[in-house]
């Protein structure tokens, strides 16, 4: 997730005798990697890389934390100051409240805290908010919604604020949306919702909120209202990345949420946020629907390459927020979404040492053995051989609408409900969308279908009907991989399918080719025509079998239901003559 922070704002937060530019590069060897550093007036902007684990440094805090950290190891002075991690909350906090009527699902939301605000007035925001928001890429509206937006760049945490006023009722109940409900949100778009989206409805039964994406349209704060409703909360992760990947609504709040947030974060930026409104303050409603625990893990062994005395280690964790006990560290609350393990704990001293500080050695010893894939030599081969029949091939999802196998619990669409267990219904599918585009389709695929264990199939699917030309085709390709299969040809909405149980078959396929001795007799070789409608297969082996003497039966040509054939008579031991030939009588159909 890429982030900008002005200079001026982060250092509200640390005092340190480095330049941006020093901050820049020592945050990018050991911290987040900052892309670029611009030149915005009298001020400079960090554009800011932050790997997804780590959603407590997608704030001006959390930069600030990581500075307070990283910059003294290249010798410049730095120290936080106004700490918002160490500030003690000083709120009056209630499980209910008089002027709002709340129900909250817990498995959607761990926290949800709110606060009305009264006798507000809407207007423009100070100078040093809208500039700040400006240099964050974000444009200043008024000083209501401002606060939403300054709030969560600082601190990390997404808020809304609702206009009070507009909640029918002064009731909130926070569920999952009902397929087909409709939501109108702040930027009057409106969204038919799948189901299984969080959303609070007020007292009407209308939807409000399209949580951890969008407030809604409604509810929503203008030029005319007085009392706000600041709302500040953390929803389950999975239904918020749901919602906005269905939608297609990739918000700031959005990509915050679906990583996962800190629930001790919620009252740090709600008491924030009342400091910055002003205004008659109620008590402010707090439901906790988890138990906040601390994480602690056992810190073993850290072996670098190089010496790093203990105490160094200790310093360095400590840093970062770590508690050490009998080298027991407890983990803070900022970092116990993405600090799990020991190796975690390492990664942390190691990147903070600064792995350009780290030992550049070779290994040494074996090199280990190539592992060979037999699977990925077979598919190469298929793939070159059937691309160059003048097959194309092709990929198609494993996740289906409508399938007899396995439904998954939490579809990201309608259409794709199922694991699929046949790749011929998705073949249709492709040569149905592309039907009249050329003159003839030739697909191939190599998928895995979910029976429910996965197996690996070769699929080969056309729009030309020659049945003869597909069978040779497989039977060719058979022939160049060494294997033997039995296959069976389907016709289907005017295209020939043929799919293949490839994992069974490439258990056969060998690059050893059989030596037969070239016999020191002649062959005689015969064209016969006979009219034939059944099945060709039953018709070779019929053939085959009437004399010992015949060693091969080849297609020639068809016209109609008439078939030339050439018959192949060979023997090891003499010269064949007419009358061991086989009976002419055995082509009559």
């Amino acid at each position: 997730m890429q982030i900008l922070i002005p200079d001026s704002w982060l250092r509200e937060f640390i005092e340190t005798e480095a330049t941006p530019k020093q901050i820049q590069e020592a945050l990018s060897l050991c911290g987040p990697s900052v892309e670029r550093l611009h030149k915005k007036g009298s001020d400079y902007v960090y554009d800011i890389e932050v790997t997804t684990n780590r959603v407590d440094m997608m704030s001006v805090t959390g930069i600030a934390f990581e500075c307070a950290a990283i910059l003294p190891r290249f010798g410049y002075k730095t120290k936080l100051k106004n700490d918002p991690y160490a500030k003690k909350i000083n709120l009056n906090l209630k499980s209910s409240v008089d002027c709002l009527h709340v129900k909250v699902d817990p498995k959607l939301c761990s926290r949800f805290s709110t606060v009305l605000i009264s006798n507000i007035k809407v207007g423009d925001s100070p100078k040093i908010i809208r500039e700040r928001l400006e240099l964050c890429g974000v444009r200043a509206i008024n000083n209501v919604v401002d606060i939403s937006n300054y709030l969560m760049f600082e601190m990390g945490q997404p808020i809304h604020t609702f206009d009070y006023d507009k909640i029918v009722g002064h009731k909130m109940i926070l569920r999952e949306s009902k397929k087909g409900e409709r939501v109108i949100t702040l930027d009057n778009k409106e969204f038919i919702l799948p189901g299984g989206d969080v959303v609070i409805e007020d007292g009407s039964g209308k939807l409000i909120d399209l949580c951890g994406i969008m407030g809604g349209h409604n509810s929503a704060v203008d030029e005319n209202t007085k009392n706000v409703l600041l709302f500040v909360q953390t929803y389950e992760p999975s239904h918020i990345r749901k919602t906005s990947m269905t939608l297609a609504q990739r918000t700031d709040a959005a990509v915050l949420f679906e990583k996962g947030l800190a629930t001790e974060n919620v009252l740090l930026t709600m008491e924030k946020g009342i400091e910055m409104f002003g205004g008659t303050k109620y008590p402010v409603l707090d439901i906790l629907n988890v138990k906040e625990t601390i994480k602690t893990i056992k810190l073993g062994k850290i072996d670098l390459g190089v010496e790093i005395k203990q105490a160094e280690i200790e310093n360095i964790l400590k840093s970062l927020g770590f508690k050490i006990s009998d080298l027991e560290i407890s983990v803070p609350w900022w970092r116990k979404l993405d600090i799990n393990i020991h190796e975690d704990l390492v990664e942390e001293v190691a990147r903070i040492y600064g792995y350009h500080n780290l030992s550049s050695v070779l290994m040494t010893g074996k090199l280990p053995e190539p592992s060979y894939d037999k699977t990925f030599f077979w598919e190469a081969k298929i793939k070159s051989a059937l691309s160059h029949w003048g097959f194309t091939e092709t990929y198609t999802y494993s996740l289906v609408d409508k399938d007899t196998g396995l439904k998954l619990k939490n579809p990201l669409s309608s259409e794709w409900e199922y694991l699929r267990t046949n790749l011929v219904n998705s073949h249709l599918k492709i040569i149905a969308e592309n039907l009249g585009r050329v003159s003839e389709l030739n697909f191939f695929e190599i998928a895995n279908v979910y029976l429910p264990h996965e197996e690996l199939h070769l699929i080969l699917s056309t729009t030309n009907i020659d049945y003869a030309r597909l069978k040779g085709t497989i039977e060719a390709l058979f022939i160049e991989i060494g294997a033997k299969t039995e296959f069976k040809i389907l016709t289907e909405s005017d295209c020939l399918i043929c799919e293949i149980n490839l994992e069974k078959a490439l258990k056969t396929a060998t690059t050893i080719k059989k030596f037969t001795p070239i016999s020191k007799f002649a062959p005689v070789i015969e064209d016969v025509n006979i009219v034939y409608t059944g099945n060709y297969e039953e018709l070779v082996k019929k053939i085959k079998s009437s004399s010992k003497y015949i060693t091969n039966v080849e297609f020639v040509e068809k016209y109609g239901d008439k078939l030339t054939l050439r018959i192949t008579y060979l023997s090891r031991e003499k010269q064949l003559t007419r009358e061991v030939l086989v009976d002419p009588k055995l082509y009559k159909s």
